[in-house]
């Protein structure tokens, strides 16, 4: 009887452990929000975890807790939607807190800004960690499998059927603390949860009064006019930066040589509110500098040498030191001396130094005490929340007042808009509400997404509210079209592309881009009809080439070369001859031209150049010699795809790199390898889904017709097919 006894407690008390535990708000809101958490990191937290969920109450919006031994996304995605649907008080984000599962995306590329990695590669790699998964409900997806080394980590790929476009329902954020060695990263956890309690306790009332933006090098080919172009966006987002009391800082990588001295002690600043971060970066990197940039020729010659001293030893250790420094004397024509200095142990002690003081590392910010409340990083990988030690994380968990980072846990694309609403974040809109309005697959918030500044401008409704209960809502976002803020006014567009029932809303894009002074109503507009209703954006996308605002023209030049129709090619040839200087812009056209053909090119650059007075035709030459290379380049793809002697992953490499240029000279013959029964399935594969990115392209209909023919009973296939037309009809 005793050991009966002892087995039924025994077994209810197991029954208690691995139960779900779920607590309600304390608090009735119109909306509410959960904190997802695993019950080791719940009891090792308690007391932090109750007094964050207490604050997030006392700022007006009631906190659910789930907490378990979370076995699966999918059970934590049913709850989130099961909340989501609670019409009294519909959950409008929510924060997972430890070691909650990573959902790792495949087959969805096309949701990043910019990854596109052969799926082949290692799935840890290849894998997009994404919680899209959670927070973008009509998202749909299978589930493959849970990694066996890193069992956090569960496979999922996007479904043939599925929405093809990011529209998340809710926000969402992560708290995963640092894995550092000899640190108790569950002390992490405390620690950050209670800088939050205590942040939103004495400082309810902060508003947005200062704010500074850094720029690393390389970053958007430099460009100064991409810069002071963002500069005066941000005047018409966020005026009250600009007045008497208020600041707003521009720093540049090469205002002090290195970067990493002056950032760091702006990152140190208790009375920082906002960073945003331009740079390249990696997980535990942001890269700031390069070699400095010199004009006379002591230092010139010393970057030289620094180079040298970088590539030789490497090259030594395949063919010889003596062979080294003769191949480095006689490619770069300098003295051999400078070539031996590279095995000078006090140089290259000198130069490890040197590099390490070129950019800022987890390891730099760990012993800080940062304090800019919010950072956004726009660069590579710095939120790569999944690594044991990443850069967002590292600013959340050190001591300090930073309370919320934004970061990709991939690469990100250049040619973006970062700032995009940034203004409503001076409003009092959650930092959670910007990630979900912006955010690509790879986007993460780092820290508490219900964080915000108090709202210190005129908008006259609470910004929150509205983005949580009139999402969609055609007759409130109607109202707001003119309203005396432009991030409110590009608001109102973006949400009433949301609630899709509107059919004259090419209409209300295209009159609002002819009749805006606001540089960022006119970009949401520009990029509202790019995106998703290319065939009615001809004359927008044509004057936006030669708009006043750098995003606008640099933007809608990409946008002009995926659509590439030939009526584009008039407004297409005078940005070149006009505005072709400007180093990025010119960037995106020289790349561009690719997309048009190049006889009909050189035929208008002809006629808009006949007559006209031309001190220098150096960009025009310029762009003749790309424009008469790039018939060649894509004729030449074509045989070297066709050719059967080429190894097979050589020829998908090929045709998968258009997925970056969607050329329309190369859809016939993509549509024929897709189709054709005698070619290697690999080749197929990736014709089909390589024209998948063809979804805003004049020919998509031509696509979708040539793929309805296939008939095929291989299931990868067909799937693919499917995701591909589904994505080019989705518009």
């Amino acid at each position: 009887m005793r050991k009966l006894l002892i087995s039924f407690f025994l077994s209810t008390a197991i029954s208690t452990l691995s139960a779900q535990e779920i607590v309600k708000p304390g608090v009735k809101t119109p909306t509410t929000f959960a904190i997802v958490i695993d019950k080791i990191s719940y009891e090792k937290a308690r007391d932090a975890v109750d007094e964050y969920k207490k604050s997030i109450e006392h700022d007006g919006l009631g906190t659910w807790l789930f907490i378990d031994n979370w076995s699966s996304p999918d059970a934590i995605k049913k709850l989130l939607v099961e909340h989501h649907a609670d019409r009294k008080a519909p959950l409008e984000g929510c924060v997972f807190v430890g070691d909650i599962p990573i959902p790792m995306i495949r087959d969805a590329q096309y949701l990043t800004s910019a990854f596109k990695m052969n799926q082949k590669r290692d799935w840890k790699e290849s894998s997009v960690a994404s919680d899209r998964f959670y927070d973008d409900f009509s998202l749909k997806f299978d589930f493959i499998k849970q990694d066996s080394d890193l069992p956090l980590y569960y496979y999922y790929s996007l479904r043939p059927d599925s929405k093809h476009y990011l529209s998340p329902d809710i926000y969402s954020g992560r708290i995963k603390p640092l894995e550092l060695d000899g640190v108790d990263k569950y002390q992490l956890l405390r620690d950050y949860l209670n800088k939050v309690v205590e942040e939103k306790r004495n400082n309810s009332g902060n508003v947005l009064d200062r704010m500074t933006m850094a720029r690393g090098h390389g970053y958007n080919s430099e460009d100064r006019v991409a810069w002071a172009g963002e500069q005066l966006a941000l005047r018409e987002q966020m005026p009250q930066l600009f007045r008497p009391g208020n600041t707003v800082k521009f720093m540049d990588f090469d205002t002090m040589y290195p970067a990493k001295k002056i950032y760091l002690n702006e990152v140190l600043d208790s009375q920082l509110d906002v960073l945003l971060f331009h740079h390249h970066g990696a997980p535990d990197t942001q890269y700031l500098n390069g070699y400095p940039n010199v004009s006379n020729i002591s230092p010139s010659i010393e970057n030289i040498k620094v180079f040298l001293r970088s590539k030789i030893p490497a090259k030594a250790k395949k063919v010889g030191r003596e062979q080294a420094i003769d191949e480095y004397a006689k490619e770069y024509d300098v003295p051999r001396s400078w070539c031996e200095s590279a095995f000078d142990e006090a140089l290259q002690k000198k130069d490890s130094i040197n590099n390490e003081m070129m950019d800022i590392h987890t390891y730099d910010i760990h012993p800080l005490k940062p304090n800019a409340r919010f950072i956004l990083f726009d660069a590579c990988y710095n939120g790569s929340f999944y690594e044991k030690d990443n850069i967002a994380g590292a600013y959340i968990f050190a001591k300090g007042k930073t309370i919320a980072t934004i970061g990709g846990t991939v690469n990100a694309l250049q040619d973006k808009w970062p700032d995009e609403f940034v203004g409503l974040l001076a409003a009092g809109m959650r930092i959670g509400q910007f990630n979900r309005m912006t955010g690509y697959l790879e986007s993460h918030l780092i820290g508490d997404p219900t964080f915000h500044f108090q709202n210190n401008t005129r908008i006259g409704f609470d910004i929150n509210q509205a983005l949580a209960l009139h999402h969609g809502d055609n007759k409130f976002w109607r109202g707001k079209l003119n309203h005396a803020m432009p991030d409110v006014q590009a608001m109102a567009l973006r949400q009433l592309y949301y609630s899709h029932r509107l059919p004259d809303m090419s209409d209300i894009l295209s009159k609002t881009y002819h009749n805006s002074d606001y540089f960022v109503v006119r970009m949401e507009a520009v990029k509202l009809l790019g995106l998703y209703y290319p065939d009615q954006a001809v004359s927008v996308l044509q004057s936006s080439l030669d708009d006043s605002y750098e995003l606008i023209r640099r933007l809608g030049s990409e946008m002009v070369e995926r659509n590439a129709s030939p009526k584009y090619i008039p407004s297409f040839v005078k940005a070149m001859i006009q505005r072709g200087h400007e180093n990025r812009l010119g960037f995106r056209l020289l790349n561009g031209s690719r997309s048009f053909d190049s006889d009909a090119l050189n035929k208008e650059m002809e006629r808009q150049l006949n007559g006209c007075q031309v001190y220098s035709d150096t960009m025009i030459t310029k762009f003749r010699r790309v424009i008469n290379g790039d018939k060649r380049r894509w004729v030449e793809d074509l045989r070297y795809i066709a050719n059967d002697s080429v190894k097979i992953n050589s020829r998908c490499s090929s045709i998968l790199a258009y997925r970056n240029h969607p050329m329309p000279q190369v859809i016939d013959a993509f549509v024929r390898i897709a189709a054709d029964e005698k070619s290697d399935k690999a080749l197929r594969l990736a014709a089909i889904q390589t024209l998948g990115w063809y979804d805003t392209s004049y020919r998509r209909k031509d696509i979708v017709k040539g793929l309805q023919a296939i008939l095929s009973s291989d299931n990868e296939l067909r799937q693919d097919i499917t995701r591909t037309i589904n994505r080019l009809t989705e518009k």
